[in-house]
């Protein structure tokens, strides 16, 4: 009587018929070239950054005939301009967000993150240095890769995550998505299954991926979030734990528009999130909602980003905010 084979070979002959299987599908459905973007994408390519080391170079705004100056370091990082290495005793703040908080419309020594460093500097926090990380049209899909490229090697003490305009807009796709259709190396090379078109398959059919364009109407209920909610919770968290992990202090940020609008499932997420990880938070929505309605904090023919007086106003909050939770007392 001849004796049975290893089980190891056994369970190898098994996997046979499903690899052929397997391996048919990924070929066909390469060869067939699935999937394949069906409308336009909300952005060119799925990760960017301002030109670096300008110097007050002017960019057009949506007002008549203006144009504001722009001055960035050699990471494309706007000003107030920092070494990337810390000097012994300095304190630094870094907020994250997108062309809200890069300061779009207004002038280098205007943006909300500059008016925080001087404010500071001028209330009794003289190490203060403020870490401008914000980028136009970045959501927290974007920030989490200019985080491990870029914005981790200034060392924050404190890390204000402000992404959220962005993140709640409507899109055809999904930045993931978008960042796996064009098969980008630099999503791909840290999520190596989405190089599989059949493992993408299952992800779509099981509602993990969008494969296929939600068209947007003009009152802007269809459509895909840039950020769907389970991914910008998903997010967050990942963006905390590398502050953590650099020994920064995080801070879950919901930066104010001049109303709420269609942020406002983005807001209680941020909430909700913060509460769970027991994090702090901050969201001077309700603020802004009462100001906004005195003085005039935005620009009228760009109502989504604040002008010089409006991210002095946030500034001013996010000051206060700090200081009352000693997340600015290494700045003395």
């Amino acid at each position: 009587m001849s004796a049975s084979p290893p089980l190891s070979r056994r369970v190898l002959f098994a996997l046979v018929p499903a690899l052929v299987v397997l391996g048919g599908a990924e070929v066909g459905l390469r060869s067939a070239g699935w999937p394949s973007p069906e409308a336009a994408f909300e952005h060119n390519e799925p990760f960017w950054v301002v030109d670096s080391a300008l110097r007050a170079h002017p960019m057009d705004h949506k007002e008549e005939g203006a144009r504001f100056p722009v001055s960035t370091d050699e990471n494309g990082l706007r000003a107030p301009l920092h070494p990337v290495d810390k000097a012994p005793g300095a304190y630094r703040v870094m907020t994250l967000g997108c062309s809200t908080t890069f300061g779009w419309g207004v002038a280098d020594a205007e943006s909300y993150p500059a008016r925080l460093e001087a404010r500071g500097r001028a209330g009794g926090y003289p190490k203060l240095e403020v870490i401008n990380g914000g980028q136009p049209g970045y959501t927290s899909f974007q920030g989490l890769w200019l985080w491990g490229r870029t914005l981790e090697d200034y060392a924050p003490d404190v890390v204000l995550i402000g992404y959220m305009v962005q993140d709640a807009r409507r899109a055809a796709y999904s930045d993931r998505s978008q960042a796996i259709l064009q098969q980008d190396a630099r999503f791909l090379k840290d999520n190596l299954l989405y190089r599989s078109r059949v493992y993408l398959g299952l992800r779509s059919l099981l509602g993990g991926v969008q494969v296929r364009a939600k068209e947007r109407t003009a009152d802007g209920d269809s459509g895909e979030h840039r950020v769907p909610l389970a991914e910008y919770d998903a997010n967050l968290r990942a963006l905390v734990d590398k502050a953590t992990a650099v020994g920064a202090q995080p801070v879950l940020f919901g930066y104010p528009l001049e109303r709420a609008g269609y942020t406002a499932a983005h807001r209680t997420q941020l909430a909700a999130t913060a509460a769970a990880l027991g994090v702090p938070v901050f969201d001077p929505q309700p603020q802004m909602d009462a100001a906004a309605r005195a003085e005039v904090l935005y620009f009228p023919n760009d109502r989504g980003h604040a002008n010089a007086a409006g991210n002095d106003r946030i500034a001013e909050w996010v000051l206060g905010f700090l200081g009352s939770a000693s997340l600015l007392d290494g700045a003395r």
